[in-house]
C-alpha cells in the first residue's frame, strides 16, 4: 500500500510474532498514520499486513540488544519517522535508555529506565497496588532450596519470575512464562526454571480474568476500557482466548489511575485482575501493547492512535467505548478447543465452536487477510512439535 505524503510515518517494533502489534498497525493506519514495522523475521504477523507502510528487518533484541537499538536508530533516521513505538515488553525495556541513539526530532515511545524497571517489576507491582488501594494476591519470593525445606507450601499455585523478560549478561533477554502448578514436583521445577533462581509464588485464585486497559500521559489516564475474558488458555494462568467489553467499574478504574499516577506512566497499558469472591485482585500490569488490544479498537477507542497523537503533541480523539464488543484469539481458542476435545470437555468445546457475529479476531480480517498465513505457519509448527513429542 503506498504511503501518502500527508500520513505521518511511525516505526512500530514486532521483535516476536505478536498479534497485539498487528492490531496496533491496523489501528494506526485506520487513524491516518503510516506505520512502518521493524521485525526480526518474516513470521511477524504484521509483515504481511496491508496496513503496514513498509518493513525493516532488525536484529533480535533477545540476543543482541545493542544491534537492535542501532538498527532501529538507523531506520528512524533514514525513514524520517516521527515516532518509534515499541510493540513488546522486550522492545520497551531495550529502548528505555536509548534516547541518545535516535534523532532528536523522533519521539520515543518509552519511559526512562527506572520507570520502566518499576513498571515491569512484579515485586514492585505489589507495593504499588497496596499504595493505590488495590487488592493483590499474597506473593512469596522463594528459591527451590527454600521450598525443599518447606513441604507445606499450599497448592495449587502460580509461579512467576520477578520480570517477564529478564536481561542477560550477554546483552539480550530471556523469557519467563507464568506457570500454574498443582503438585509439589511441578512447583519445584517451575521455581528452579526461573532466571536467577528467585521466583514469585502466589495462590492460584479461582475467578474471571478482567482488565482495565487504556492510555496514560505523564501519569494521567487519558482513555480507558474495561473487559472480561470469557475464555482463557492455558487454564489457570492463561491469556484471553475470548473477551468482551463490559461497563466500567468506577472504583476499580480509580485504583488503576492511582497506580498509573504513582508510576508517572505514559503509554498504552493493561492492568489485569482476577475477580474472585467479589474482590478484584491485581495480578499483572502490562505497560505495553497487549494481546487483546484489538478489542478496545473495535469498541471505539483507538488506543494506538491516541498514544501516537500524544507522542506527537496532537489532541487525541477521545470518547466512550461500546459495551459488548467481542474479541477472539484464534490461536488460543483453537488450543483451548483441542484441549477440551482431548479432555472430553464438550461443554467448553461447544462454547468455542459457537459463532458470534461481529467478533473482532486477533489475526483474521476480511480487509487484511494475509496475516493468517503467519498464524497458519505457527500452528503448523506447534502441531509438528506435538507430533514429535507424542512419538
Amino acid at each position: 500500500m503506498p504511503t501518502p505524503a500527508s500520513e505521518p510515518r511511525l516505526l512500530v517494533t514486532e521483535d516476536a510474532p505478536a498479534y497485539a502489534v498487528l492490531a496496533a498497525v491496523r489501528a494506526l493506519r485506520g487513524a491516518g498514520y503510516a506505520p512502518w514495522i521493524a521485525v526480526t523475521g518474516r513470521d511477524a504477523y504484521s509483515w504481511r499486513s496491508r496496513a503496514r507502510a513498509g518493513v525493516v528487518e532488525v536484529p533480535d533484541p533477545a540476543r543482541d540488544r545493542d544491534g537492535y537499538v542501532a538498527a532501529l536508530a538507523r531506520a528512524a533516521e533514514q525513514l524520517a519517522v516521527t515516532a518509534v513505538m515499541p510493540g513488546t515488553e522486550v522492545g520497551l525495556v531495550a529502548l528505555a535508555d536509548a534516547r541518545d541513539a535516535f534523532p532528536p526530532q523522533t519521539a520515543l515511545g518509552t519511559m526512562d529506565p527506572e520507570t520502566v524497571r518499576r513498571a515491569t517489576d512484579k515485586v514492585e507491582l505489589g507495593r504499588l497496588a497496596a499504595e493505590a488501594g488495590l487488592a493483590a494476591p499474597a506473593t512469596t519470593p522463594t528459591t527451590r532450596a527454600e521450598l525443599e525445606s518447606d513441604p507445606s507450601f499450599p497448592l495449587p499455585a502460580v509461579v512467576k519470575a520477578p520480570r517477564t523478560r529478564t536481561p542477560t549478561q550477554e546483552g539480550g533477554f530471556v523469557a519467563s512464562p507464568v506457570r500454574h502448578v498443582t503438585s509439589r514436583a511441578q512447583l519445584l521445577d517451575a521455581v528452579a526454571a526461573v532466571p536467577g533462581g528467585v521466583a514469585l509464588v502466589q495462590p492460584a485464585l479461582e475467578g474471571e480474568l478482567t482488565a482495565v486497559c487504556g492510555v496514560s500521559w505523564r501519569g494521567e489516564v487519558v482513555a480507558a476500557t474495561h473487559q472480561v475474558s470469557r475464555r482463557i488458555f492455558p487454564p489457570g494462568c492463561g491469556i484471553s482466548a475470548f473477551a468482551q467489553t463490559v461497563p466500567p467499574d468506577a472504583a476499580l478504574e480509580a485504583g488503576v489511575a492511582r497506580l498509573i499516577a504513582a508510576l508517572g506512566w505514559s503509554g498504552i497499558f493493561q492492568a489485569q485482575f482476577i475477580r474472585s469472591q467479589q474482590t478484584s485482585y491485581l495480578i499483572d500490569l502490562n505497560p505495553r501493547m497487549y494481546g487483546s488490544l484489538a478489542l478496545a479498537v473495535a469498541a471505539g477507542v483507538n488506543l494506538p492512535a491516541i498514544w501516537a497523537d500524544l507522542l506527537l503533541d496532537c489532541p487525541p480523539l477521545l470518547g466512550p467505548y461500546r459495551v459488548g464488543a467481542r474479541f477472539r484469539s484464534e490461536e488460543r481458542d483453537l488450543a483451548l478447543l483441542g484441549a477440551a476435545i482431548l479432555g472430553g470437555d464438550w461443554r467448553t468445546a461447544l462454547d468455542v465452536l459457537r459463532p458470534h457475529r461481529g467478533t473482532t479476531h486477533a489475526v483474521f480480517s476480511a480487509r487484511d487477510p494475509l496475516p493468517v498465513v503467519a498464524l497458519g505457519r505457527k500452528l503448523g509448527r506447534a502441531r509438528r512439535i506435538l507430533t514429535r513429542s507424542a512419538g
